[in-house]
């Protein structure tokens, strides 16, 4: 465990925080429709980003294959300027066969992505959000190196002091139906009675990370957003020409 009582408060939280746009009734940057791209080939080998032929979507690319309010529209949506998605690293997990679940809640997965969105959706008639990132990849291969630390972590990672001093408990979770995706995993992360449930799930070269948070105590805890869920899995395949 780190003895220095100093904690360096993660870039990626100012930085979110001035660049989350409210886009209302789905206006704002990355919410429009009419991107176009196609997904990644079972041996991973990808052509240049945006194009026909097997190959990722570019980063305006995967923006249009995000939710918006024509896929859901009883939700309000929270778009994320692109190029400011990414966050940044503080300190490391410890121990570091945690990092994967900091570098999830931290949007700084490795490998790292070639392009990626996020969004923040919610019901109009409720405050539980469901937290949205996406990540297109050169190669299937990189998108399919993420899940395979996630998955590794999760099974390995009980407790770990995070890069606010905080020691969250981590639960690996059966690995759900990946819908519309190849593959998917799922873990929890647990602090203070609160449960944040994360659901990573991959695409050929994509990858959707859908996070959402309840009390512990909660009738309904754990309950999965589906709609919000099938909604972009649904979008992000049909975008990249892999639905």
């Amino acid at each position: 465990m780190r003895v220095d009582g100093r904690r360096r408060v993660p870039a990626v939280v100012a930085m979110l925080a001035t660049a989350a746009l409210l886009a209302g009734c789905g206006g704002g940057e990355g919410a429009e429709d009419g991107g176009s791209g196609a997904g990644g080939d079972s041996q991973g080998k990808g052509t240049p980003a945006g194009k026909a032929g097997g190959g990722p979507l570019d980063a305006a690319g995967l923006e249009s294959a995000a939710v918006a309010e024509a896929d859901l529209p009883d939700y309000t949506f929270t778009v994320f300027k692109q190029g400011t998605v990414l966050g940044s690293k503080g300190e490391p997990a410890d121990p570091a066969a945690c990092q994967p679940m900091e570098d999830i809640r931290l949007r700084a997965p490795e490998p790292a992505p070639a392009a990626a969105a996020a969004r923040s959706v919610k019901p109009k008639t409720d405050i539980d959000a469901t937290e949205i990132t996406l990540y297109a990849y050169d190669r299937t291969a990189g998108a399919e190196e993420l899940l395979t630390r996630v998955r590794d972590a999760a099974k390995s990672c009980t407790t770990y002091e995070d890069d606010l001093g905080l020691n969250p408990t981590v639960t690996a979770l059966s690995d759900p139906d990946p819908g519309a995706g190849d593959e998917a995993v799922a873990f929890k992360r647990e602090l203070s009675g609160t449960a944040h449930w994360y659901r990573v799930v991959r695409s050929g070269p994509h990858v959707a990370v859908f996070g959402w948070k309840s009390l512990v105590a909660q009738k309904n805890t754990g309950e999965a957003p589906d709609e919000v869920i099938d909604a972009q899995l649904k979008k992000l395949t049909e975008t990249a020409g892999t639905g």
